[in-house]
């Protein structure tokens, strides 16, 4: 990011926050996972614990 009254560049920094929503109502479900399915994602891979998900990140 250039300097606002200055010369040369600095670095940028942004927080993100991001809520998920806990409590999602059967219609709310079904379009989420459509929303998956048409991004190319399979939306059944979810039901994944931690170390299965750690696997499939290393080893693929």
């Amino acid at each position: 990011m250039p300097y606002l009254n200055g010369s040369g560049r600095g670095d940028q920094h942004v927080r993100v926050k991001v809520t998920t929503p806990t409590k999602l109502s059967d219609k709310q479900k079904e379009l989420l996972k459509e929303f998956a399915r048409l991004g190319g994602e399979n939306p059944q891979g979810g039901n994944k614990n931690i170390f299965e998900k750690m696997k499939d990140a290393f080893i693929g």
